[in-house]
């Protein structure tokens, strides 16, 4: 009876026996391969990338630049014409210079505009057109550049507000003076402001006002950033090249 009970422990300790690996060779199977050197800086980059976009402050969603150059049909309403920069219009016309029917040689209505073929034109008359806006879907950020001809004396003013069609909190403005006479006169100003506008209202009594080339950029201290952020990024990309 005794030599069966020995040869069941000799099965039972054969069971457990380990096949012709080590312990090292277990964990080894058991882990993913480490990461190559340039995986390892891709990510890194990766990261900086990411942190960079996030530490960016937001403005518009792209710098744009409206200079209302078409031949425009008199009259016609500017409208949603620029809606692809996410830039709209109330209460503004286009108008062309040359089609005749303006009171300047060769039928102009804007001589001298810093783009030749046309121009936004605003009439108010502080009844009827009281006010006009300009609408920027994505907001600017601190400042707006423009050109403006304003040769009948009123006062005149473009205000920057946090909401659309003059709404919300107002953050800056700025007063067109009169420049000229029969818009033959084009001044370039700026709008500057603290936070970010969704909306330009353009406001005067007895007034119309043509403006051109109206444009929206970063503030220099945005533009900084990010030239200096996308610095950092080559000068490590290099690095690891």
């Amino acid at each position: 009876m005794g030599q069966p009970a020995r040869l069941a422990s000799d099965q039972r300790h054969a069971a457990v026996v380990f096949p012709h690996h080590t312990r090292a060779d277990l964990d080894a199977a058991a882990l993913p391969p480490p990461p190559s050197s340039s995986g390892v800086h891709s990510m890194k980059l990766a990261t900086l990338a990411l942190a960079l976009g996030l530490a960016s402050p937001a403005f518009a969603a792209s710098p744009f630049l409206v200079d209302f150059e078409k031949t425009w049909d008199y009259g016609q309403t500017v409208d949603n014409f620029y809606a692809a920069q996410g830039v709209s219009f109330v209460n503004v016309v286009g108008l062309s210079n040359g089609d005749g029917l303006g009171g300047l040689a060769g039928g102009d209505y804007y001589a001298g505009a810093p783009s030749p073929l046309g121009v936004a034109y605003a009439q108010l008359d502080g009844v009827t057109n009281t006010a006009a806006y300009m609408n920027v879907a994505g907001g600017v950020d601190g400042l707006l550049n423009f050109y403006f001809s304003n040769p009948t004396g009123a006062s005149v003013e473009i205000k920057a507000y946090s909401g659309l069609n003059g709404t919300g909190s107002l953050l800056g403005s700025v007063t067109l003076a009169a420049n000229g006479t029969d818009y033959t006169t084009w001044t370039s100003t700026s709008l500057s402001f603290s936070g970010t506008a969704l909306s330009f209202d353009l406001t005067g009594t007895a007034a119309g006002v043509a403006l051109d080339n109206i444009s929206a950029v970063p503030e220099p201290s945005s533009l900084a950033l990010m030239v200096g952020g996308a610095a950092l990024l080559l000068a490590r990309r290099r690095r690891v090249d």
